[in-house]
Formats: structure tokens, C-alpha cells, sequence
């Protein structure tokens, strides 16, 4: 469902047009930080990216490069880190403004300080969209309102991280490998 609506009911378009998808590796243009946003959205104003980029906890990063928001990133963003790339994608889902926002595997390659820095920016988002998460790392879930575990390609259990810890062996040894593997 979709604002009360079956998803099987809308056409591909409407679909499309309400949700952000941000995956592992978000595609990065060759040009600058500002024109990545632009494409995003043209008549776009340097207050309104300065506000994205803050709440994708990305502003303090670019304020301390040499060319701030005109600086060129580079081919798939070559010149910033794996998490630098996700809080710019991030950043333009929040200028996106679609409904939902799905989060592909967006931390499972990033150090725990860098998915600190992403769980914060989901959290600034938390209250604006539905967002949905896809992830192996349970760090990335822990703050959901609904966890959906998911066994054999079906959901086998849904409910808060206290929840499932509580009620749920799979779930319980799933994380306490996590904490273990830290």
C-alpha cells in the first residue's frame, strides 16, 4: 500500500516517482557537488542543498574542502569515501522528496563511525518518509519500528529489535554474532 492505495492498483510511474532507491554503490556524477544535485533538481538553491547536505550529515565535510559544494568529485565520485558517496545520495533523496526512501544495502561496506554518521541522517529522515531498509548488518535496523526477518526469500518473524531478540533464536544468534564479530 502506498498512502491507502494497492500497489497493484498504480502504474509504474507513480511507483517511480515516490520512491528514492539508495543502493551499496550510488552512482556519483563527474562534475561538481552542486551540479550532482542539480540534476536532481534544476532550479535547486544553494540553501536548499546546504540544508540536505546537514541533514545527511555531509555539510561539515564540504565546508572544509578548498571549493566547497563546487568542488569536482570525480567519475562515480572517485574523490570521496564509500560513506561520503552514500550521504551525498542521501542528501538527494531528502531533494528527491519522494514518500519512500529504500535503503539497498547502504551500510554493509562502511566502518562503524562512517554507518554512525548514516543511521544519523536515517534518523533525520525518520519522521518525513517511510523508509525501508534492506541490510545484513543488524546495527543498520536496531532503531526500526518493525524489523522483518526474512528466511528462505519469506518473512519469518516481524517486530521491534527487543522484540525479536526476546522471542526469536535466529534473530538472538544473528546478532549476538554481529556483537561478537565487532
Amino acid at each position: 500500500m502506498i498512502d491507502g492505495k494497492d500497489i497493484k492498483t498504480l502504474d509504474e510511474s507513480s511507483i517511480r516517482n515516490n520512491i528514492t532507491i539508495i543502493s551499496q554503490n550510488p552512482y556519483i556524477f563527474n562534475m561538481s557537488i552542486k551540479d550532482n544535485f542539480k540534476l536532481v533538481k534544476k532550479d535547486i538553491t544553494d540553501q536548499e542543498i546546504a540544508k540536505a547536505c546537514k541533514l545527511a550529515c555531509l555539510d561539515e565535510f564540504i565546508n572544509n574542502l578548498p571549493e566547497g559544494y563546487n568542488t569536482i568529485v570525480g567519475e562515480g565520485g572517485v574523490t570521496l569515501s564509500g560513506g561520503q558517496r552514500q550521504r551525498l545520495a542521501i542528501a538527494r533523496a531528502f531533494i528527491q522528496n519522494t514518500k519512500i526512501i529504500l535503503f539497498d544495502e547502504a551500510t554493509s561496506a562502511l566502518d562503524n563511525e562512517t554507518q554512525g554518521y548514516i543511521q544519523q541522517a536515517i534518523n533525520n529522515m525518520k519522521d518525513k518518509y517511510t523508509i525501508l531498509i534492506i541490510a545484513h548488518r543488524l546495527s543498520t535496523v536496531i532503531n526500526s519500528d518493525r524489523i522483518m526477518l526474512v528466511e528462505d526469500g519469506k518473512i519469518s518473524d516481524v517486530g521491534t529489535h527487543k522484540e525479536l531478540l526476546s522471542n526469536n533464536k535466529m534473530y538472538k544468534k544473528l546478532y549476538e554474532n554481529e556483537i561478537l564479530d565487532q
